[in-house]
């Protein structure tokens, strides 16, 4: 029996343009609204197993040149979706947002399937602008405009950008990741990871999750120490870290960064449209809490344990 949880991520990020409070996120219409009732269950595993096998067998051709694949690794409200966005827009990439690629894989989808899964998804995301729900019911939207969202001109990198359910899933089952390896078969994978300033990140998981300060800081904390058992496994030039506000703040450069990571070249005009839906500078969660001085001081402390972390304090 093939069981599947595929949650849909609320992640969501203040920095990026095309907001608009009235556009609906989803879709009402009967049969879409059923497969959404039926997520988490085995009759929703079953059915997403029988569409990603006859998918991936009509669309057999479309995988022969793919030479990498990707996975997030990170925390939630780090800014993993609108990077998985701006890759999307590139005519060579396909990177769906939150599939939770690895539970297919731990559920015995074959590569195809996995792959097929995530074309699948980021062309119905791509079909509503890349549209995410936000804070206070907002509704975001990370389309690119006059580029390759929703499509490809040659498909060489297939990515997922569920990041802490990567995290979690790669750490409690100590054989996935070799699985993964495995099942990819000739395939380079690679790891993204998005690092923000903890201040944000646990802001964020307070202010939008209305987790208290200790729930949020433990979360946190260890997300990272798993993070770092990770990258020991993953091994060198195999990860690569990417700062939220770098993402913002020099997004050609990141992006471009990135995408030579991944094997791809960038054009300066997928490059300029990327940069175009970006504010000019990250959202500071952290300026809108009170945090005590004990809380201060633990933040500190913590974020001195960490080589990844280097450089973020409360004022940076």
């Amino acid at each position: 029996m093939v069981v599947i949880v595929a949650r849909e991520g609320n992640t969501c990020s203040r920095y990026t343009a095309c907001v608009s409070a009235h556009i609906t996120v989803g879709d009402d219409r009967p049969l879409p609204r059923l497969r959404h009732a039926l997520r988490g269950t085995p009759a929703y595993g079953a059915y997403r197993y029988a569409i990603s096998r006859v998918g991936a067998w009509r669309e057999r051709d479309l995988f022969s040149q793919v030479d990498t694949y990707c996975l997030f690794l990170g925390h939630a409200r780090s800014g993993h979706s609108i990077l998985g966005a701006l890759l999307d827009a590139h005519p060579d990439m396909v990177v769906s947002d939150e599939l939770d690629a690895v539970k297919y894989v731990a559920a015995g989808f074959s590569r195809d399937q996995v792959l097929w899964l995530s074309v699948k998804v980021a062309r119905d995301q791509a079909a509503r602008q890349r549209q995410k729900r936000g804070r206070a019911g907002k509704v975001y939207s990370y389309h690119v405009p006059g580029q390759w969202q929703g499509r490809t001109a040659q498909l060489r990198v297939v990515g997922d950008s569920n990041a802490g359910g990567t995290v979690r899933a790669l750490s409690a089952d100590p054989e996935l990741l070799e699985r993964v390896r495995s099942l990819m078969n000739g395939i380079d994978l690679r790891f993204i990871h998005v690092a923000r300033n903890p201040y944000d990140n646990i802001g964020t998981m307070m202010l939008r999750s209305g987790r208290s300060f200790e729930s949020a800081f433990e979360r946190y904390f260890e997300n990272w120490e798993l993070i770092e058992g990770l990258r020991a496994r993953i091994g060198p030039g195999k990860l690569h870290t990417v700062r939220h506000e770098d993402l913002v703040t020099t997004p050609r450069e990141s992006v471009a960064a990135v995408c030579r990571f991944l094997g791809v070249e960038p054009t300066t005009e997928y490059l300029d449209a990327c940069a175009g839906i970006l504010y000019g500078s990250p959202a500071r969660s952290r300026k809108s809490l009170d945090w005590t001085p004990d809380q201060r001081r633990r933040i500190d402390a913590r974020i001195a344990d960490f080589d990844g972390l280097t450089g973020y304090s409360f004022e940076a």
